[in-house]
């Protein structure tokens, strides 16, 4: 009896250090993040299936500046004012604008990423080992279309390295960062909402 509450007694104080050690790691990548007054970021973004064999794999560029943000990637552009999303689609001349929803803002943006540890999950680092630490997440809401989110973390820059959603259908999305930087010029806040004055010739369709 003795020994089994040994046994528990360590097993928790485990569990205890890796969830506190998961946050610690991911609270000081957040802060790094934030310490920029705008951020540039350069991404390879992998859609893939391994049951149906299905790979697929896009370059993409993010930008942002506080809860703003500009996305582009899969030859669509995502404009965020903090307020309104407008999605540009250059090859069909059509700009959609809407309100963000909780999963749209949750799938879509970027600065959402850096601190989803914070935002409904249970934290747990998996591994800590040769300069990579590994953490997932779980969602409290199990109604989510994903199981758990991967986190790589390189430990001696606090700088994330890759981000994975396992779904629940075998669809997994991967986010590899390629670079992270602070922009050679501070961007307005109107480079974060799509200018129809720029775009004459594009469609805008109010979605909210």
């Amino acid at each position: 009896m003795r020994y089994s509450v040994i046994l528990f007694l360590l097993l928790t104080c485990t569990s205890v250090f890796a969830q506190n050690g998961a946050k610690d790691i991911l609270d000081k990548s957040a802060a790094k993040i934030k310490a920029y007054p705008a951020v540039e970021i350069e991404f390879s973004l992998i859609m893939e299936n391994k049951e149906e064999d299905i790979r697929e794999e896009h370059q993409g560029k993010a930008y942002m500046k506080g809860s703003l943000y500009k996305l582009e990637v899969m030859d669509v552009v995502n404009y965020y004012d903090g307020k309104n999303i407008y999605t540009y689609m250059p090859e069909a001349q059509e700009v959609n604008l809407k309100n963000p929803s909780d999963e749209e803002e949750e799938m879509l943006n970027p600065t959402k990423i850096f601190n989803i540890h914070n935002t409904g999950f249970k934290q747990k680092l998996i591994s800590n080992t040769g300069g990579t630490a590994y953490i997932e997440l779980y969602p409290n809401d199990l109604n989510k279309n994903f199981i758990k989110i991967g986190i790589w973390v390189k430990t001696s820059d606090s700088s994330i390295q890759k981000v994975k959603s396992f779904g629940k259908d075998g669809n997994n999305l991967i986010i590899k960062i390629k670079s992270l930087k602070q922009p050679t010029q501070l961007p307005t806040d109107s480079f974060f909402k799509f200018d129809p004055a720029q775009h004459p010739e594009v469609e805008i369709v109010d979605m909210r």
